[in-house]
């Protein structure tokens, strides 16, 4: 049985302020949106504390749907009347420089898809999706697509940097 390694954040506990993982626009969303779009119930953002309030890694997800259409075909068959799929956005993944190329990022990616699996023991979700982060860097690009890859996501036809994995392998994935 899996056992979360993340916590809710909070900004009296985590200091956001510290958190440097390299990329501007995750650093930038860590330390001043996340916090205004979780108490807005518009996500959710997890830390891996490292004590005394130190953050070394974090994500956040979101509800989310897809038209069906935007999907590979076999998806069309199963979809709701409306023509939604419903789904979770995972919105920003990011690990702190000083720890970073030591596995945190694939924990942080299970524990993720975990909580996913377990929000759809109450409520409706057929897939997670994410945006891979163009940082301007094609390398860097390259790199997160191919983790992505490697963990079971698939790209999503017609968008190069969107990505997609159903809740059957999310499920598989996590144990469940």
């Amino acid at each position: 049985m899996y056992h979360p390694i993340t916590e809710p954040l909070d900004v009296a506990r985590h200091d956001r302020s510290t958190f440097e993982s390299g990329v501007s626009e995750v650093d930038k969303f860590f330390r001043h949106t996340a916090n205004k779009l979780t108490r807005a119930a518009n996500l959710r953002t997890f830390v891996l504390d490292g004590g005394q309030g130190t953050v070394l890694g974090f994500y956040a997800q979101n509800a989310a749907a897809i038209d069906y259409r935007d999907l590979p075909a076999r998806y069309a068959r199963t979809r709701p009347g409306h023509g939604e799929i419903p789904a979770v956005f995972i919105s920003m993944i990011g690990i702190d420089q000083r720890v970073q190329g030591k596995g945190l990022g694939r924990d942080l990616l299970v524990d993720c898809l975990w909580r996913i699996t377990e929000a759809e023991r109450s409520v409706g979700i057929a897939l997670a999706l994410l945006d891979i982060l163009d940082c301007g860097d094609p390398v860097q690009v390259d790199r997160r697509k191919d983790f992505y890859l490697r963990h079971g996501f698939a790209p999503l036809p017609g968008h190069s940097l969107r990505m997609f994995m159903p809740i059957a392998t999310l499920r598989e994935l996590v144990g469940q």
